[in-house]
C-alpha cells in the first residue's frame, strides 16, 4: 500500500515537472516559432541591406514594415509573437532547440550554396 502511494506521488511530481516546461496554449509552437524567427531575422537583414543602399530609407521603419509582413505570412500578430518570444526566453532549453535547429538549417543552406558555386566554377573551367 505504501509503495503504491510513493509511486503515485512520484508520478504526480514527474507529470507536474513535465507540464511546467510545456508551452501554454497561446504560445507559438516551437516548429512554427523557428520559421517565424528565421523569417524575422531575414527581414531584419534585408531591411539593413536596403537602408545601406538607399540613405532615404529609415532602417527602423523598414524593419518594422518587413517584420509585419512576416507576421502576416505566418498568420500571427506582434502581440502573439512577443508573448511567445518572452516565453521561450524564460525557457532557454526550448529556445536552444529552436536556435540549434536554425543553425543546422543555415549550415545546410550554406552547404548547398557552396556546392552550387563549386559546380559553376567547375563548369566554367572546362
Amino acid at each position: 500500500m505504501m509503495r503504491n502511494f510513493i509511486y503515485l506521488i512520484f508520478s504526480i511530481l514527474l507529470f507536474s515537472c513535465y507540464n511546467a516546461n510545456k508551452a501554454p496554449s497561446g504560445i507559438i509552437k516551437s516548429k512554427e516559432m523557428k520559421s517565424v524567427l528565421w523569417d524575422v531575422m531575414r527581414a531584419q537583414s534585408l531591411a539593413r541591406e536596403i537602408a545601406l543602399k538607399d540613405s532615404t530609407v529609415d532602417l527602423a521603419i523598414k524593419t518594422k514594415s518587413l517584420t509585419q509582413k512576416v507576421f502576416e505570412i505566418h498568420k500571427i500578430d506582434s502581440a502573439q509573437f512577443i508573448e511567445s518570444y518572452n516565453w521561450y526566453m524564460k525557457h532557454p532549453t526550448h529556445l536552444k532547440l529552436i536556435f540549434d535547429s536554425m543553425y543546422v538549417q543555415k549550415e545546410r543552406e550554406n552547404s548547398i550554396q557552396s556546392k552550387k558555386k563549386a559546380k559553376l566554377i567547375h563548369e566554367n573551367v572546362k
